[in-house]
């Protein structure tokens, strides 16, 4: 990368900006560098980084809450015989409703219809788990989805 000082920038910048539209240019003050001019292609890739970088944020919150949705679910399949049954009666409901109207593909369905007929604590470690990969997506495909929603 060329280096200009600032006193330079100052006198020449128009000479500055052309070069700076190919490549970037640092200038300096003092001999360290305090600004630079870079090609306008180079503000987009980065306002895009930056972009990405923040919906990978988002992502990650959502799932985060997601995964937290569902370890309060898991703590009252645990904890209350009661809303136990109730919880499970209404997720085997929506995983017979996704298979015979055809909402979801077929790995969530046979997912989700095996931990349903887990025992309790086996389930709530499962969905609350990585599950060899599939944590994620079986939390965002959730027949829990109308109890998450409630929380």
């Amino acid at each position: 990368m060329d280096k200009v000082t600032a006193s330079e920038a100052k006198q020449k910048l128009g000479e500055y900006l052309e070069r700076a539209a190919s490549a970037p240019l640092a200038i300096e003050r003092h001999g360290k560098v305090v600004a630079g001019l870079v090609p306008p292609e180079w503000l987009s890739r980065a306002e895009l980084l930056d972009e990405r970088r923040q919906a990978r944020q988002a992502q990650q919150r959502i799932e985060q809450e997601r995964l937290l949705a569902h370890h309060r679910i898991a703590m009252e399949l645990l904890v209350d015989k009661r809303r136990r049954q109730e919880l499970l009666d209404t997720a085997r409901r929506e995983v017979r409703r996704w298979s015979q109207q055809g909402l979801c593909s077929q790995d969530y369905i046979d997912r989700w219809s095996e931990w349903l007929s887990l025992p309790a604590a086996e389930l709530a470690k499962q969905m609350c788990s990585d599950a060899n990969g599939w944590g994620n997506a079986m939390r965002q495909n959730s027949p829990f989805g109308v109890a998450v929603d409630e929380r």
